[in-house]
């Protein structure tokens, strides 16, 4: 019997047994590292503490304005699935000179980008493909939000969700500029909004 020859095929299936095994580590990285990721800018704990502060305080006002604005409608047209507000909205608020200026120091400190409002089933936007319908909405958000949309189910659940989006430079800082800008993304539920 020829040594070299079984030595070379057992060499050979020593390093396909390592490579598969390294390939099979590498690939359990690459997932766990895109989870942690996701979980660091999506419902983080910090944010969904600050969400729930901004939550208490726009349902303290008008709320109910700015959801008598959705439109459940499946159309390429409805601008009105997800609604953004702010300070600016004079209509959300009884006596916007005395809310505005405390509106606008609260979205300062807690580095606040966008607030929207929707429904709380967004379930039909995960098997979003093209640009028909409703999944026209991730062409009037941005690619951030866009991604945090596709991450929400609340499938068969009635009810509104507030979702605010924080923009900070990965050192919990208010951004500079737009460049070094990450988006982070809370929701918290709205129940019924009367």
């Amino acid at each position: 019997m020829n040594k070299k020859g079984f030595v070379f095929i057992e060499t050979i299936i020593v390093v396909a047994v390592l490579i598969t095994s390294l390939l099979y580590l590498y690939s359990t990285f690459v997932s766990l590292n895109n989870n942690e990721q996701r979980r660091l800018l999506y419902d983080d704990v910090g944010y969904l503490y600050r969400a729930y502060y901004v939550k208490k305080y726009f349902t303290s006002q008008r709320l109910d304005r700015v959801v008598s604005h959705l439109n459940p409608s499946n159309s390429a047209d409805n601008v009105n699935f997800i609604i953004a507000f702010g300070c600016g909205s004079g209509d959300i608020f009884e006596n916007y000179d005395k809310e505005s200026g405390f509106c606008e120091l609260m979205r300062q400190e807690l580095h606040i980008g966008n607030i929207y409002v929707t429904y709380n089933d967004l379930s039909i936007l995960q098997t979003c493909s093209g640009n028909s319908g409703l999944c026209a909405t991730f062409s009037r958000v941005g690619a951030s939000m866009g991604n945090y949309l596709r991450t929400l189910g609340g499938k068969g659940k009635s009810g509104y969700r507030m979702i605010v989006e924080f923009q900070e430079d990965g050192m919990g800082n208010a951004c500079a500029d737009q460049e070094h800008c990450k988006y982070y993304f809370a929701s918290v539920e709205l129940g019924d909004v009367a």
